[in-house]
């Protein structure tokens, strides 16, 4: 049978990889895959397994390692690259540079199992829906095709595919998992709009898991690799309460770990919060974004009120569940009074953790479409930039504040936690940027996500050092030694 070998360019459990990882299996193929900062030689096993298809799950701020990756990939074996992922759905002008012979577009179980059915049989695979494909000096552009509306009739995601090869996942006191896919709403700064009017079927893009499959998926996980605590990465979590009403008594039954999610705070009532709380739930997280309202209805298109925030907030607290929020820093329009308005928000709610992230334009998202000429960073798949970028690290849009954003943000949890620090902050965020204020922010990071999610202090150290190390200091492993 044919062979699919993802080479993943950060340290995240992908739930898409896993998925995939499973139907794949299920259909008799074999998959491999190998995170290069946990590798010796990753260029030597990508030999050693020889496969059929290489392919990268690619977010935009990695996609020119993947590129050099695959440059590296094409001088060593004799395989097809294929970029897949969110970056590549919405650019997929990518599949021009030489080392890319096909890109996935939007969901895509089913597209690669019928592509590795076709190689397996040695049948033409260029006219498969989801994907593009460069054969013979010509690039077969196809159309997205259905989502698969019943999650239920996938296989298992394949966690194998990460803890059995690595300790780092195995070892985690926390387990991942995911019930649902896509959301109904249309933020600006997120792919989820674009992603779901890629589909005819967009009706039904917001999907879930039955409660009776979804727990016998944690129950084989957790059997044999225990969870300390559990954490759902679905975007909305808490959306269907009807879904939580099945779901959670069974839950708490048969698994019993305490559970972190997300949930639009402002759709939080009594109700909801009583069963989170009964079922297990210790704390939810959600969108802040931004303190200013105006802003956060006009540009980032998020529809709720400070008052409607503050109210989910303290519903949430008297039930006894922590609060974590996420902000937006350097969106179009922001100063740097919008960016202290919305910690001082943050204070005043008495968020229980606040983290904020530097605004990525990116492809596929209506804030992306919005930007000036003059803000519009490179997009084009043979430019290159002198940055590794991540998503905490800086922002490609620049404004007449934004030195002073990036500050605030490498400073905005311990701003949060001292009122001292808040009060010198116009000053501090004003200095030029500094190596203290990024370690400062790493060390504040690790020490309040260890502790909101239990895990003991030298986890925290020990996860977080292997976090520094992938996300930034070795963020990008040269592929000529591999």
């Amino acid at each position: 049978m044919a062979k699919l070998l993802f080479i993943q360019l950060n340290e995240y459990e992908l739930h898409g990889v896993e998925s995939i990882a499973g139907e794949l299996k299920k259909c008799g193929h074999t998959v491999k895959l190998l995170i290069p900062f946990f590798e010796k030689s990753p260029l030597k096993e990508a030999e050693i397994f020889s496969p059929d298809i290489v392919g990268f799950p690619v977010v935009s701020v990695e996609r020119e390692e993947a590129l050099t990756w695959a440059r590296a990939i094409k001088s060593r074996l004799k395989t097809l690259v294929l970029l897949g992922g969110v970056d590549p759905t919405f650019f997929p002008e990518v599949i021009e540079h030489e080392s890319v012979d096909m890109v996935c577009r939007a969901e895509s179980e089913t597209a690669l199992v019928k592509l590795l059915d076709a190689i397996d049989q040695k049948q033409d695979f260029t006219k498969i829906e989801n994907l593009w494909v460069k054969s013979c000096g010509q690039v077969f552009k196809n159309p997205v095709g259905n989502l698969t509306e019943d999650l239920d009739a996938l296989a298992a995601p394949d966690k194998e595919i990460y803890f059995s090869r690595y300790q780092y996942y195995r070892n985690y006191p926390i387990k991942f998992f995911i019930a649902s896919r896509g959301c109904p709403f249309a933020c600006s700064y997120c792919a989820n709009k674009g992603l779901r009017e890629l589909y005819p079927n967009r009706a039904s893009y917001l999907r879930f898991k039955s409660p009776e499959k979804f727990l016998e998926e944690i129950k084989e996980v957790v059997r044999k690799y225990p969870a300390r605590t559990i954490g759902f990465n679905d975007d909305l979590f808490s959306y269907d309460q009807k879904w939580l009403e099945d779901f959670l008594p069974g839950y708490r039954k048969e698994i019993g770990a305490p559970f972190f999610c997300a949930g639009r705070v402002d759709l939080i009532d009594e109700d909801t919060a009583r069963l989170l709380k009964e079922g297990g739930c210790y704390s939810l997280f959600y969108g802040l974004e931004s303190a200013n309202p105006r802003h956060r209805e006009e540009i980032l298109n998020r529809k709720m009120s400070n008052d409607q925030i503050r109210a989910g907030v303290e519903i949430l607290h008297k039930s006894g569940i922590s609060v974590q929020s996420y902000n937006i820093l350097n969106y179009p329009g922001e100063t740097f009074e919008d960016g202290l308005a919305t910690l001082d928000f943050n204070r005043s709610l008495k968020n229980d953790f606040a983290v904020s992230s530097l605004f990525q334009p990116f492809p596929g998202t209506e804030l992306a479409k919005k930007l000036s000429p003059a803000q519009e960073p490179q997009t084009g798949p043979l430019k290159k930039s002198s940055k590794n970028l991540s998503y905490f690290a800086f922002s490609p849009v620049r404004q007449k504040e934004s030195e002073k954003l990036e500050n605030l943000h490498k400073l905005f949890i311990s701003g949060l936690r001292s009122g001292l620090v808040r009060s010198v902050l116009p000053f501090l965020a004003g200095l030029p940027k500094n190596p203290l204020f990024d370690i400062l922010f790493l060390i504040r990071f690790g020490l309040d996500y260890g502790r909101l999610h239990r895990l003991t202090f030298w986890e925290t150290i020990r996860y977080n050092i292997s976090h520094i190390r992938t996300t930034y200091l070795q963020r990008k492993v040269r592929a000529s030694k591999g």
